[in-house]
């Protein structure tokens, strides 16, 4: 089979590698569609704190099933997405249904080989069969929705909140659409880049604000009562700051972003004014559920995805990503 392989940091080697074979607990995925998450940049440039090189990428992809390591056929020939977390199941987290921050976490494209290549192992019980309704594209998008999905549901009681979007990146803008399924009061996105807050508005967000343009914190001060609760999902200090700056005492900020570097943190802001500072991961087969039913009620979400290449020109779409971020959002290799 065909992979990409990152031997070091933006240089990825197409070579051929033998068609990996399932164990009992195992299914091998033929791969149709794999998304170049945030995470895979980071790694791309040797920037991501947890993946090393070298590695095939590739989380977020889905395919058809093309057989299952213990025998059986049930799932043989079905266009499924997988959850692509490898986890021991006995940890303490594990055994409470947090899974998503097992002790011993793995994932398929960060720590093991993943979907940038023509088949891909997985664990079959982490395999989820898509609608029928559901083209490729509504499917790939699912493992980046679940990411939001997870995030807000950490959140206690966000509907009628007030909520403050930091960066209209693909996990901000999924953030908003999540936010709109669970009935958010009030949805404010602050970002940079016009086109990307013009999608925010599409998928929900009731005011945009250019950070670039306008002062964010005059615009809250003058046209909301508070924010109740801020979703960083940029991965920088100077956002985080943001969040603890303008969410209401007692209120809630969510960090979604991935860091690059060490974030200085106000916490004497934070403990001055009793804010809930979550940390959120990934998600749980709870938050894959939630994101399938998500999905097939927003058409909008589809939008996301801005560009196509080949397997074979994968160094492209990175590309695509770094030079044209007014335009790029989400890219999807078609394997």
């Amino acid at each position: 089979m065909l992979q990409a392989n990152l031997k070091t940091p933006e240089n990825f080697v197409l070579e051929e590698a033998p068609t990996p074979e399932p164990r009992e607990h195992e299914a091998l995925i033929k791969v149709v569609q794999a998304g170049i998450c945030g995470s895979d940049v980071h790694a791309y440039y040797g920037k991501h704190p947890f993946i090393s090189c070298p590695i095939v990428p590739g989380h977020e992809f889905v395919g058809t099933v093309a057989k299952c390591g213990d025998g059986s056929t049930e799932l043989v020939g079905k266009r499924v997405t997988v959850l692509p977390s490898l986890v021991c199941g006995t940890c303490y987290n594990c055994r409470i249904g947090r899974f998503n921050i097992c002790e011993s976490l793995r994932v398929i494209g960060c720590q093991a080989p993943g979907a940038f290549a023509e088949y891909v192992v997985v664990p079959k019980d982490m395999v989820f069969e898509l609608p029928e309704s559901f083209s490729w594209d509504q499917g790939v998008l699912v493992e980046p929705l679940s990411v939001a999905v997870h995030a807000v549901r950490r959140v206690p009681h966000i509907a009628g909140q007030t909520v403050l979007v930091l960066g209209a990146g693909t996990i901000g803008l999924m953030v908003i659409a999540t936010l709109k399924a669970y009935g958010a009061g009030t949805i404010i996105v602050s970002d940079f880049n016009d086109n990307r807050l013009e999608l925010a508005q599409a998928l929900g967000a009731h005011h945009v604000v250019n950070a670039g343009k306008i002062n964010l914190a005059q615009w809250i001060k003058e046209n909301v009562e508070r924010v109740d609760s801020t979703f960083e999902c940029v991965g920088v200090a100077a956002t985080v700051n943001q969040g603890i700056e303008l969410t209401i005492k007692g209120g809630n900020v969510v960090i979604l972003g991935v860091f690059e570097e060490h974030a200085m943190v106000n916490m004497g802001l934070v403990q001055d004014k009793e804010l809930n500072m979550i940390g959120t991961l990934m998600y749980t087969r709870e938050d894959y559920r939630e994101a399938i039913r998500i999905i097939g009620h927003n058409p909008q979400i589809d939008r996301l995805i801005t560009h196509r290449f080949p397997l074979k020109d994968v160094d492209k779409g990175f590309s695509v990503l770094r030079n044209q971020p007014d335009e790029a959002i989400k890219v999807v290799l078609e394997i």
